[in-house]
């Protein structure tokens, strides 16, 4: 085992074997001792109802100054035998009560103290869900913080694991709180929200190549969402880790936003809200706790840790805060601060947006975690609970240091450790079959450990599969017939190879198949579009004419004689920069090709990070586009043009005729202004009214829909709390079976001053054979026919009339309706 370690980290940093040498041994010894200690113990490990307090509720444990001396001899050996090899009645290992020298274990409960007021309260390591009475959690946590040393609570309140630059080998992207007394388990952080970060050559196969977010997102399927994300959380937990760096929910401001691949709001904030929760419920119910980022307004790359976001109030609950105000109602235990400035302060600084908008406002309970090297300040007084990573670089300097920390009163530390001894009891990290290992001794977890399977490669290649969009399909080209026997694939991008060793080297550089910087999970040997279509072509008895270069006047000669002609385009982003153009790579070979093929159709697939502009899209029959999706990228668009899957997929960006028609990224740094001045105009918001390529929520399928509204109700049960709901039919009009995303799109009465057709609404169907129809329901709740009023600083219910427009995108409405609230 340990010549397996040591070969895995031949490749890698050199001082990584001298910590797995130091990590085996002490595996060893610990062996050697707990086998030694349990032989001559083990007469000691039994022990009747008499000598354990269970369930004791307020008499039955021993008092705050109880100690062995004071327990019959008989529990003193039984005590002195469990804390050292781990065996009690109870099969969880025992951890010290806090407080006072008694032990504990599962169901067993603790004395009480004095901060307790003598209450008994659960073992630390009890199940979650274990439950001995109101308050007693409250207790447990203020048990343990009044026991912990202050060295012990500055442990939580700053990182660990990085020297300058350089992620410590065994280490996680971040860790906090390494010690064991009490049982409380240490955070291991790694990132992303779209998968397990792969840091090491090694680690590549042992975890899942997942789509992006943003291609995640494009099924508009909550249930879809919540099963990545119990699948996130099993990779995570198996790789050693109970902290996910994600969900990204920022909106996309900006069109050439590095990161918008990251991000699960693509340009809605209403659906940024409904996807944030079951992400966040899917995660932590793995016992791993979500960290909601980039709060707030870190809507671009360029200049990121020194641009100066401005927003106005209304701006910011309406627009940017609605996907973490969702984050908190769902339970999600951490949020990250941002690198840029929010209205002329350091977004990880700034008392307004942490302390009044985050914990005061929307009730956020959890805590506050820097971005790395994101603190500028001191500013455990402006809401930042926790300084990451905790180490010094030539650029950065540590704040949260002992001798800062020590300024702050027991009552503030005790409020900011609190924050994450909460949640980690809550979602169960303290129960024994949750703990984490400890770095550096985590070298099997985190090198070793395979926490990919088969069941979640097929989930992989079935979101793929759901996230392929059908942007156009004139003369319904696709999918392929029989007749087609001969397909011409043209481009470089058809069969683009993954290069893993420089994105090893290279940490911000992505691929088409994964985006770059630390949310970056590479695959091995990807299914490239070639071998996608080459395996269907197999089976159905195709052919493929291949080119794999740019020069179109060569692809144009390879293409003679072929029934169909498919060209490939891609780009890909990263972390730290924003795109440098709206273009795939090859743009102008595309554009030459398409306009050159005549005789024959010509179908576009392109793999890309967000929006792009398409100016071959006029000369194309059909277009298929897919956001960055990992592994099973080839897999996927085969499936689609073969007719294997129908595409169901609704865009979640706009995709311009032109750049210019979008927010550009700003120049201007501190203390020079970015202001937000489209204020509630948005994304596809600002376009209502002008030409775009394609809408926001467009996505074809190979079989057409029919809408019927069916009322407009003040109450309806199905629509539960509701103060409107729109009730409609959907029919699979078509010869084959699909499914639909309806869409709702609310106009408001014009005193309230909103922009257009903002989406309010969506349903994603089951899927419906052929002259099936299905009813769907949208319910409108006060909140989403309020705006948010600056001078009460709360949202107000808007009266009058408003619009309800519903189709199959913002620009494909099938029905309109009215209703009005007095």
């Amino acid at each position: 085992h340990l010549g397996s370690s040591l070969e895995l980290s031949s490749a890698h940093h050199p001082l990584r074997v001298a910590f797995l040498v130091l990590s085996q041994m002490r595996t060893i010894a610990r062996f050697v001792r707990s086998s030694l200690l349990a032989a001559s113990l083990v007469s000691w490990s039994s022990a009747t109802d008499d000598d354990i307090c269970i369930n004791a509720g307020g008499g039955g444990c021993p008092s705050d100054d109880s100690s062995l001396l004071s327990l019959p001899i008989r529990r003193q050996q039984q005590l002195a035998a469990t804390e050292l090899v781990g065996v009690a009645a109870d099969p969880a290992p025992t951890v010290q009560c806090p407080g006072s020298a008694s032990l504990c274990a599962g169901s067993q409960c603790c004395p009480g103290t004095s901060v307790t007021q003598q209450r008994t309260f659960p073992c630390p390591n009890a199940k979650a869900d274990y439950d001995l009475g109101a308050g007693n959690q409250t207790d447990l946590v203020a048990a343990l913080l009044s026991a912990m040393t202050r060295e012990e609570k500055h442990q939580f309140l700053r990182g660990t694991g990085w020297v300058g630059w350089e992620n410590e080998p065994s280490y996680y992207i971040g860790d906090a709180g390494l010690h064991e007394r009490f049982g409380i388990p240490s955070l291991n952080m790694q990132d992303n929200g779209q998968g397990f970060r792969t840091v090491t050559e090694g680690i590549i196969s042992e975890v899942t190549s997942w789509p992006s977010t943003l291609a995640a997102a494009s099924s508009w399927s909550e249930a879809g969402t919540e099963r990545w994300a119990i699948a996130l959380g099993k990779e995570f937990k198996i790789k050693g880790a109970n902290v996910i760096l994600g969900p990204g929910l920022n909106v996309h401001r900006v069109a050439l936003g590095g990161r918008n691949g990251e991000y699960v709001s693509g340009e809605s904030p209403y659906f940024g809200a409904r996807m944030a929760k079951p992400y966040v419920k899917g995660v932590q119910s793995q016992n791993v706790l979500a960290v909601a980022k980039h709060f707030v307004l870190n809507n671009q790359e360029t200049n990121r840790d020194t641009v100066n976001s401005v927003a106005d109030p209304r701006t910011l609950w309406e627009v940017y805060y609605p996907p973490f105000e969702a984050a908190v109602e769902a339970g999600a235990a951490s949020f990250m601060c941002s690198y840029n400035y929010v209205n002329g302060q350091h977004a990880c600084g700034s008392s307004d947006i942490l302390l009044k908008d985050l914990k005061q406002h929307m009730g956020f309970e959890g805590w506050v975690q820097s971005d790395w090297w994101a603190l500028h300040s001191f500013a455990a007084m402006d809401g930042v609970d926790q300084e990451m990573p905790g180490d010094t670089t030539l650029n950065a300097k540590v704040w949260f240091t002992d001798a800062n920390l020590d300024t702050l009163r027991d009552a503030k530390v005790d409020n900011m450790v609190g924050r994450m001894l909460r949640p980690m009891l809550e979602y169960g990290l303290f129960e024994p079959g949750n703990h984490v290992c400890i770095p550096p001794d985590c070298s099997d977890e985190l090198y070793e450990a395979n926490a990919t399977s088969p069941e979640h490669q097929e989930i992989s290649k079935e979101m793929a599969i759901k996230a392929m969009l059908l942007l156009k399909n004139e003369d319904n080209v696709l999918p392929f017939t029989d007749q087609v026997k001969k397909i011409a694939l043209l481009g470089a991008a058809c069969d683009a190879k993954q290069d893993v060793e420089s994105q090893l080297l290279i940490w911000d550089k992505g691929s088409y198949y994964n985006i770059g910087g630390s949310g970056r999970v590479i695959a091995w040997d990807p299914v490239t579009i070639y071998a996608g279509l080459q395996a269907a072509c197999e089976q159905k008895g195709c052919e493929l004419q291949t080119y794999f270069g740019t020069n179109a006047s060569e692809a144009l000669t390879r293409a003679e004689g072929a029934d169909v002609a498919i060209l490939c385009g891609g780009t890909t982003s990263t972390e730290g920069h924003d795109r440098v153009s709206l273009s795939v790579d090859d743009e102008d070979f595309m554009v030459e090709l398409a306009r050159s093929i005549k005789a024959i159709p010509v179908i576009t697939l392109t793999m890309t990070p967000g929006a792009i502009v398409m100016p071959w899209i006029n000369d194309t029959d059909a277009a298929l586009n897919v956001f960055i999706a990992g592994k099973y990228t080839g897999t996927a668009f085969a499936s689609a043009l073969f007719g294997d899957s129908n595409p169901s997929a609704k865009s979640l960006v706009t995709f311009p005729v032109s750049e210019s028609d979008t927010v550009l990224p700003c120049e201007a740094v501190f203390p020079d202004i970015c202001n937000y001045t489209e204020g509630l105009y948005v994304g596809y918001l600002a376009l209502e009214g002008k030409p775009v390529t394609f809408p926001f929520g467009h996505g074809l399928s190979y079989t057409q829909f029919e809408y019927v509204l069916v009322g407009s109700y003040d109450s309806k049960p199905a629509c539960n709390d509701a103060k409107a709901c729109i009730s409609a039919k959907v029919k699979n009009s078509g010869k084959v079976k699909g499914i639909e995303v309806a869409q709702l799109y609310l106009t408001y009465p014009d005193s309230a001053g909103e922009p257009t057709n903002q989406l309010r609404g969506f349903v994603r169907t089951d899927e419906l054979e052929p002259n099936n129809e299905i009813g769907i329901d949208f319910p409108l709740t006060e909140r989403d026919l309020s705006y948010y009023d600056t001078e009460t600083r709360a949202w107000k219910l808007v009266t009058g009339t408003f619009t309800v427009s519903v189709g199959s995108s913002s620009r494909d409405i099938r029905f309109r309706t009215t209703f009005t609230i007095p």
